[in-house]
């Protein structure tokens, strides 16, 4: 069955109240143009002037109404609500003066019926506008506060899962890591290689460093749930450069390209290249093969922005939807949810800013510093998170 709102919709419902307030506009001035009498009432006194005034009234209250809708942020599907609450109220207060004037008989004339029926539906229609005005507003409080609810019970769930995750981390696998990299490191020092081998043995320390790096992001997440984190004066422009550099090392056929301006000065902490790194390594290991990775820094008076574009064959449309929720199970698919909580984290955002055969872009905004923390960052130097 079809509902009201699906029928009137935003823009339905604007046009609906406006042709309500053109009626009730032409009514008003072609009852006195039809009527002499009434124009001759409102010469005669003040009462007359007072009668030409409240018929007018409603006008007013619909246009106001109107106005209230173009401008307020209310759910489409509640705003129809507003239109059957004014034609209600216009035939309820209609019916119930000239049911009332048919039992007592008044003898009134044709101009009198007609200013009664002109009044009584013009202030039933106004209070129609404003009890529907005050339920539609009433409505869609509660529905800010029950979404205000499910976010709460959503951040408590998301903050146990990591929880739980970091706990695992760091009683199972930093551990393991932290041995691997002690093993490494006493190979390289005791032992001659090759290059090749030489080149295995870096990447087995480096990654068992990335292991522990990635456990700690998840601690540092969790830490800022508790207290504001310890932000400082952060070069955006050469934390990305250096990560796009270890993605050219590390995955010779993909290319990295990074454009931006000279310095990007930002509050984060040291943590910050997760960001990027989780990012690029998404882009890789979603795409494979040649790809095109371009990071594009853009640095504003209040802002700084970073984009990431791959030109990848897109997000499927079934894992747009919640592309930065944590996975209910399963092993994978925290990348993008921890690296959402990390911008978060800078009070920044992260949002998926176009995707498709042509390719995905990420759209990354940090608080720029600004320049009294930029001065005393140059006291001891700009640095970038490693």
């Amino acid at each position: 069955m079809t509902r009201v709102s699906d029928v009137l919709g935003r823009n339905g419902t604007e046009r609906a109240m406006t042709g309500l307030w053109i009626w009730v506009t032409v009514a008003y001035f072609a009852f006195f143009y039809v009527f002499q009498d009434a124009k001759e009432i409102a010469d005669a006194s003040l009462d007359g002037y007072l009668e030409v005034i409240l018929l007018g009234v409603p006008s007013v209250i619909l246009l106001g109404g109107r106005m209230w809708l173009r401008d307020t942020h209310i759910d489409p599907d509640l705003r129809p609500r507003i239109v059957g609450w004014t034609v209600g109220m216009a035939l309820f207060f209609a019916l119930a003066v000239y049911t009332t004037l048919f039992i007592i008989e008044p003898r009134f004339d044709a101009g009198e019926q007609w200013l009664i029926l002109l009044m009584s539906t013009g202030f039933g229609a106004s209070a129609g506008t404003v009890m529907g005005a005050l339920e539609i507003r009433s409505k869609q409080r509660e529905r800010e506060r029950n979404q205000s609810l499910r976010e709460a019970h959503r951040t408590e769930r998301e903050r146990s899962q990591l929880e739980n995750l970091n706990h695992y981390l760091r009683h199972e696998v930093l551990n393991e890591a932290q041995k691997i990299n002690g093993f490494a490191n006493i190979l390289a020092d005791r032992s001659e290689f090759d290059d090749e081998t030489a080149a295995h043995l870096d990447t087995v320390r480096h990654s068992s460093a990335e292991i522990a790096a990635f456990i700690q992001s998840i601690r540092t997440i969790l830490d800022a749930s508790n207290h504001n984190p310890d932000l400082t004066v952060v070069d955006l422009m050469d934390l990305v450069e250096r990560e796009a550099e270890a993605v050219r090392k590390s995955n010779p056929a993909v290319t990295v390209v990074v454009e931006g301006p000279d310095t990007a000065p930002v509050l984060a902490d040291d943590v910050l290249n997760r960001v990027f790194r989780n990012l690029l390594e998404n882009a890789i290991e979603h795409n494979g093969g040649d790809l095109l990775l371009t990071l594009t820094v853009e640095r504003g008076d209040d802002r700084v922005t970073a984009r990431l574009r791959d030109d990848g064959s897109g997000i499927p449309d079934a894992k747009r939807q919640g592309l930065f929720d944590p996975p209910e199970s399963g092993d994978h698919g925290y990348g993008l949810f921890l690296t959402h909580n990390l911008v978060e984290m800078y009070e920044g955002r992260l949002e998926l800013g176009s995707t498709g055969p042509e390719g995905t872009e990420f759209v990354v905004q940090f608080p720029a510093a600004t320049p009294d923390e930029q001065s005393t960052a140059d006291a001891s130097g700009v640095r970038a998170a490693s």
